[in-house]
């Protein structure tokens, strides 16, 4: 009987969750669907995939979905190395280290209008735009490439670094001892034993990746920047605006159906790293 009620009680409290859940997620990814569909918001008329042949023939898409991959790859790769390397060396820092947390979280704290005036100070002038324009697509998106990796490692630092102020001293001890040492000891023993954290702050840095439209929307101050910078969020962006909701409902599901896939990739890859770690 104590046991029902206790089901009972747990039931009743997960239900104002799961209403949220229902209204703000699955409800809106269910209308978006549909709306992929059908012709049109006005005529309603069941179309089938025509839309997402459409769509997946837009260069623009194709363009925007293609920036969208190598921002997050390039630069989540490189957000991982620059956080890591900086807390292995924070890690030397010990108890100083504890003085420098606020700092890490400082940009994640600052207004994004108030970061962008800054780097707009710093990147808008002719000189860096004339090489943006004779650069190529790295000069063209350095400054948001800059602005990801500083907004962003302050959590992965703090992450990082508790990963590995708790490793085993006795693992690290038993290694040094068999003459185990520098870049053999980082990736033989180290490297296996943060794994699980990696894994996590990677997953956190790709999430972040897709949220940077707002910083770049800012700084180049357009719905239509430059080649390299045009992401899916300007293009959904652009037909949200031109009430195309079924090239954006389109749009919105195939990112989520590669948003999955690269998310189940990383959970695999996750579980065999693991299971190596264990045996």
């Amino acid at each position: 009987m104590n046991n029902k009620r206790f089901k009972l009680k747990v039931f009743a409290l997960c239900i104002p969750g799961l209403a949220g859940f229902i209204m703000f997620f699955l409800w809106p990814f269910g209308k978006s669907l549909w709306y992929s569909f059908i012709d049109d918001v006005f005529h309603k008329n069941f179309v089938w995939f025509d839309n997402y042949r459409m769509v997946l023939g837009n260069r623009y898409f194709r363009l925007a979905l293609r920036n969208t991959l190598i921002f997050s790859f390039v630069g989540v790769g490189l957000l991982l190395i620059v956080s890591l390397a900086l807390s292995m060396g924070l890690v030397r820092l010990d108890r100083r280290y504890h003085f420098m947390k606020s700092a890490f979280f400082l940009p994640m704290l600052l207004p994004t209008v108030s970061v962008i005036f800054a780097w707009r100070l710093v990147f808008d002038n002719d000189v860096y735009f004339a090489w943006m324009k004779d650069g190529g697509p790295l000069l063209q998106t350095l400054p948001i490439y800059v602005l990801y990796i500083w907004k962003n490692s302050g959590v992965n630092i703090i992450l990082l670094t508790a990963a590995l102020s708790q490793l085993p001293g006795e693992i690290i001890e038993a290694a040094e001892l068999d003459g185990v040492r520098g870049l053999k000891l980082f990736r033989y023993v180290t490297m296996p034993l943060i794994t699980p954290v990696m894994f996590f702050v990677g997953i956190l840095s790709f999430v972040n990746s897709l949220k940077i439209f707002k910083e770049s929307y800012l700084f180049y101050g357009t719905n239509y920047p430059l080649d390299a910078a045009y992401n899916i969020q300007y293009y959904m962006n652009n037909h949200f605006l031109k009430f195309n909701y079924h090239n954006l409902a389109c749009a919105s599901a195939i990112a989520a159906i590669i948003l999955a896939i690269i998310i189940s990739l990383i959970y695999k890859i996750q579980n065999k790293f693991t299971e190596d770690v264990s045996i």
